[in-house]
């Protein structure tokens, strides 16, 4: 990573904690079920792992804006759709092969579980058992954030 994009990124994670520090943070209805599946349990671990900077972050350093969106869904296409589909919806060719199967990201309850900064983290660190890779290396940090706003875009929601 160039120092100018850690700079981006450090700024950006700084901002957002102060920010984040009176809207509070993440989606707990999940956890709360007394009969979690498997898969489920899973999110919850790999949520544990993501370092608080990034599930404190509620929202996107990087505006949705058209530009970013078109960036994010070219980004998609490339890197993702395999898996998850053309429009996320966790049906790409490869997701049969796949257990557990691809995030299906128009289930909104489900992709609830993960904020914007978790997703950011997720995008460039992988997921471990589910076979997802990590994209630090590919993408610079504002394309991951153009991802998380396409992701968002896909649900028909704003970040």
């Amino acid at each position: 990573m160039k120092l100018k994009e850690y700079r981006l990124v450090l700024l950006s994670g700084a901002l957002i904690f102060v920010a984040s520090l009176a809207w509070g943070h993440g989606d707990k209805k999940h956890q709360d079920s007394p009969r979690m599946s498997g898969h489920m349990a899973e999110m919850y671990q790999l949520k544990k792992q993501i370092p608080e900077e990034f599930q404190i972050m509620n929202r996107s350093p990087v505006r949705p804006d058209n530009e970013s969106l078109a960036n994010g869904k070219r980004l998609f296409g490339q890197h993702c759709a395999v898996c998850h589909g053309a429009e996320g919806k966790g049906d790409g060719p490869a997701a049969k092969a796949l257990n557990p199967s691809p995030a299906n990201f128009h289930d909104l309850k489900h992709s609830a579980i993960y904020g914007p900064g978790e997703k950011f983290w997720i995008i460039g660190n992988g997921t471990g058992k589910t076979g997802m890779p990590g994209l630090e290396k590919e993408l610079t940090p504002k394309d991951r954030w153009d991802l998380v706003n396409h992701i968002y875009h896909l649900q028909g929601t704003a970040e």
